[in-house]
């Protein structure tokens, strides 16, 4: 191998790799259809939920009867929700009654696998990690018993 061709060959290297780097960064900064969910369970479940602000990109439901104990809670607790149709969304009397104690019933079913929302949006730029995802088809604000 002659120097020209070694150079060009050490170059071609040097740039692959920084080319790999960027692309695994972008990856890991942005959602893609690897990370959205794909396959629902087909279970049919109704749960209550309570949303908990945690200041990041994660998931933020937890299942209320878990908040009578706050020691039990594990991050496999936590939640991501979906709508199945873009005009179903939480109802905007829930945040104004979640700190009287209210909960969110929702009707729906979990997806198989653990993932990342369709609609969920970032706050801060960093991909969240993956969770179980709720698609709901109905939701209104209830009082636990």
């Amino acid at each position: 191998m002659t120097f020209r061709n070694r150079f060009l060959f050490i170059i071609f290297i040097v740039v692959s790799i920084v080319g790999l780097v960027q692309q695994w960064r972008i990856h890991n900064k942005t959602i893609d259809d690897y990370d959205t969910p794909k396959i629902l369970s087909g279970i049919k479940q109704t749960i209550l939920l309570r949303h908990i602000d945690r200041k990041c990109d994660c998931a933020d439901w937890i299942p209320a009867e878990l908040l009578k104990d706050s020691t039990k809670i594990k991050e496999d607790d936590y939640v991501f929700i979906e709508p199945a149709t873009n005009d179903l969304d939480v109802p905007v009397t829930y945040w104004a009654q979640a700190d009287s104690g209210y909960v969110l019933k929702l009707n729906g079913e979990f997806y198989k696998d653990k993932a990342i929302p369709y609609n969920f949006e970032m706050k801060t730029g960093v991909k969240p990690a993956s969770a179980r995802v709720f698609y709901f088809t109905s939701c209104e604000v209830v009082k636990p018993e």
